[in-house]
């Protein structure tokens, strides 16, 4: 198990590799951001054709996607419930087991058979999460300028 001085010297040497503290904040917390998206089976492909544009860190940006994707599983009730109260309408009743085993047997069919739950899923992650998201940036942007300065700080 890497101890803390090894954890701490990838981290720094990341802002070796050209990173600015705003593009590692923004790789982070887009990454994150979509990798919580109530969709399964986009995040490596939105996370691409967003990277490619703005330059940011793209192995980052996948590596951080694929550590928050479990965490999706987490949001994607809530996401719809919020939704749904949004909407000030009931949706069917839902269960985690019932999504994943529906997405086992037919994606397609399970886009129709929730495509309703998928929008209410879609504005409660953009009520809650992109809010967030971009309070988050700030924080992390400035946690991160603090680090970068620290660790560029002659001796």
């Amino acid at each position: 198990m890497p101890n803390l001085k090894n954890l701490w010297k990838k981290f720094t040497d990341l802002f070796k590799q050209g990173l600015s503290p705003k593009s590692l904040a923004l790789s982070l917390v887009i990454s994150i951001l979509v990798s919580i998206f109530p969709l399964f089976g986009i995040s490596t492909i939105v996370l691409v054709c967003i990277t490619v544009p703005f330059k940011l860190n793209l192995p980052i940006m996948i590596a951080v996607s694929y550590i928050a994707e479990p965490v999706k599983l987490l949001f994607l009730i809530p996401f719809i419930k919020l939704g749904a109260t949004i909407f000030n309408t009931e949706h069917t009743l839902l269960t985690l087991e019932a999504i994943k085993t529906s997405f086992d047997i037919s994606f397609l069919n399970t886009l129709k058979a929730l495509s309703f739950e998928l929008l209410c899923g879609f504005v409660g992650w953009l009520i809650a999460a992109v809010p967030l998201a971009v309070v988050a940036y700030f924080i992390l942007k400035l946690i991160l300028t603090y680090l970068y300065k620290l660790k560029n700080k002659p001796l």
